[in-house]
C-alpha cells in the first residue's frame, strides 16, 4: 500500500460563495512543503485557474516540479475558469457554485482545455491528474479528461452522496457516491482509459466494515430513520473515516483508518485537505494559529506511522503509471 497526500490549492475561504477573490493562503504553502521534504512525501498539489495566475505560486510550486518534490495536478472551479456565461451559476466567480457534472459537454469541454492549458503555461508541465470542485464528477467529466490525456482522476468519495448540495439555480445538486467502491478502478473509453483512486473514506466499525450492504444500506438511509440515527448517535457517530485533517481528527483515528484499508487491501490510501487550510482564519476548518499548530503536529505524527508502517508516498500520476489491475 501506498501514500497519496493531495492539497486542493485554490483561492481563500471558498466556503464564502461569491467573496472577492484572494490567495492569500499560498503564502503558507512553503512550511507544508518543508514538513514534507523531511519526511519524503511528495504532495500533489491540484491547482485551480486563480492559482495559475498568482506569481509567488508560479515560484514555488514550478521549483517543486523541477527538484521532483512535488505533482501539479488540475482542480476545477467552474466558477473561476473561463468561459464564462451571462447568466447565474454561470458567470466569474457566481456566488453558485457548479458542480462540473451540472455543466453540459461543450462547456465542461472548453474550461478543463482551459485549465489545463492555464497550468502548463504557468509551471511548465502538463497536469495529468485531476480532482473536481466540490467533488462534482461522473462519467462524462472522466470522458472529457480522457479526450485530453489525464492519467488519474480522485473525485469520487465513497459512502458519500452531494444530491443535497446545491450547485446551479436550476440542477440536481451534487452527484451520489454511495454506491461507488473505495478501491481503484478504470473509465475506459474508445479514445483512451482514465484511472479513478477515490479519497479514501471508509466505514471501520462492525458491521459497516464487514458488510458492504449493510454499510450502503445504512449510510444512504440514516437521515431518514429514527432508528438509524440512533444507532449513529450511539455507535456510529463518526462513520465513515475521512484521510483528512479535520480538526476533531487524531492519530489514534487514522491508525485505525489506516489498518481497515490495509484488511481490505486497498493498493493507496488518498489524504486530501485544502491550501487554505494552511493558513488560520482562511478555512472554516482552520480559524486560528493554535488550530494551525495542531494541525502540522498532527500530520508530523501520521507521517512519522506511515514511516513505521513501510507505507512510502507516490504523486497521483505516479500512482497512475504504476497501478496494475
Amino acid at each position: 500500500m501506498k501514500f497519496i497526500i493531495t492539497i486542493d490549492t485554490e483561492g481563500d475561504n471558498q466556503w464564502d460563495h461569491g467573496r472577492a477573490l484572494t490567495v492569500e493562503n499560498l503564502k503558507f504553502i512553503p512550511r507544508f512543503q518543508e514538513l514534507c521534504n523531511s519526511y519524503q512525501i511528495k504532495p500533489t498539489y491540484l491547482v485551480t485557474s486563480e492559482v495559475c495566475e498568482d506569481p509567488f505560486a508560479k515560484e514555488i510550486l514550478t521549483d517543486y516540479i523541477v527538484r521532483e518534490k512535488a505533482e501539479i495536478g488540475a482542480h476545477l472551479h467552474s466558477w473561476t475558469t473561463p468561459p464564462f456565461l451571462d447568466k447565474e451559476g454561470y458567470r466569474y466567480n457566481d456566488s453558485n457554485h457548479a458542480f462540473a457534472s451540472e455543466l453540459t459537454t461543450d462547456l465542461l469541454t472548453e474550461k478543463i482545455k482551459n485549465l489545463t492549458n492555464q497550468i502548463e503555461i504557468s509551471f511548465g508541465k502538463r497536469p495529468t491528474s485531476f480532482r473536481s470542485g466540490r467533488y462534482g464528477f461522473n462519467e462524462a467529466v472522466a470522458r472529457v479528461l480522457t479526450e485530453n490525456s489525464y492519467l488519474v482522476d480522485s473525485s469520487v468519495t465513497p459512502y458519500v452522496s452531494w444530491k443535497l448540495n446545491r450547485g446551479l439555480p436550476t440542477g440536481k445538486g451534487g452527484p451520489d457516491f454511495i454506491d461507488n467502491p473505495p478501491l481503484p478502478y478504470m473509465y475506459n473509453f474508445t479514445n483512451g482509459s482514465l484511472l479513478e483512486i477515490p479519497v479514501t473514506i471508509l466505514p471501520t466499525k462492525f458491521p459497516l466494515n464487514r458488510n458492504d450492504s449493510i454499510a450502503r444500506y445504512y449510510f444512504r438511509n440514516v437521515d431518514h430513520s429514527l432508528f438509524l440515527r440512533l444507532l449513529r448517535k450511539i455507535f456510529f457517530y463518526n462513520q465513515p473515516l475521512w484521510l483528512r485533517p479535520y480538526l476533531s481528527t487524531d492519530i489514534n483515528t487514522f491508525d485505525e483508518l489506516i489498518n481497515e484499508a490495509i484488511r481490505i487491501k486497498l493498493p493507496y490510501i488518498v489524504m486530501m485537505f485544502h491550501s487554505s487550510e494552511l493558513m488560520p482564519g482562511c478555512s472554516i476548518y482552520r480559524t486560528d494559529k493554535d488550530s494551525i499548530e495542531k494541525l502540522y503536529d498532527l500530520l508530523e505524527e501520521l507521517f512519522k506511522l506511515l514511516h513505521k508502517k513501510n507505507i512510502v508516498s507516490v504523486s497521483l500520476t505516479e500512482a497512475a503509471k504504476g497501478f496494475k489491475i
